[in-house]
């Protein structure tokens, strides 16, 4: 996979994450993950891309840290649907980070579907077979995250 590509990613994730919540974010080594490996992650929003390339993008967090973004965000939202919400902010965060990382790989022509956002432990994503997805962790005072990448 091209670094460009994730690079990309890497940036729009610490930028916005940054500019929206006013979390400062230190990325970590990116590695390959193991898709047939469990995970930690509670949330995970999820883009798929089709262009030039294609493939799919997950902003992949824990429960707390979703719930401190939608706090720092000032949605006001009554105490039962604070779980709904703080999905919802996760998955237009995604969309957000996919969007403003494609615009700086105009040359990829990429588009980006609407976001979704899958909860629970060990969640599954279905990954393309054959290709490598790019894990690449953040961290932060409230947790860490990690935005993964499986372009074709």
């Amino acid at each position: 996979m091209d670094a460009k590509l994730i690079n990309a990613f890497l940036t729009a994730g610490m930028d916005a994450f940054e500019s929206m919540f006013q979390i400062t974010t230190q990325n970590k080594e990116p590695y390959i993950l193991d898709i047939n490996a469990g995970h930690p992650w509670e949330v995970s929003g999820i883009i798929g891309a089709t262009g030039f390339h294609k493939g799919i993008v997950a902003f992949r967090l824990h429960k707390v840290l979703a719930s401190k973004m939608l706090e720092v965000s000032g949605i006001e939202c009554k105490p039962d649907e604070r779980e709904e919400m703080a999905c919802e902010l996760v998955s237009e965060f995604t969309n957000i980070i996919s969007g403003n990382a494609i615009s700086k790989i105009p040359e990829y022509e990429l588009e980006i579907s609407p976001p979704l956002t899958v909860s629970g432990p060990n969640h599954q994503i279905m990954w393309p077979k054959n290709f490598p997805v790019i894990a690449i962790p953040f961290s932060t005072k409230y947790g860490s995250f990690e935005v993964d990448v499986c372009f074709k």
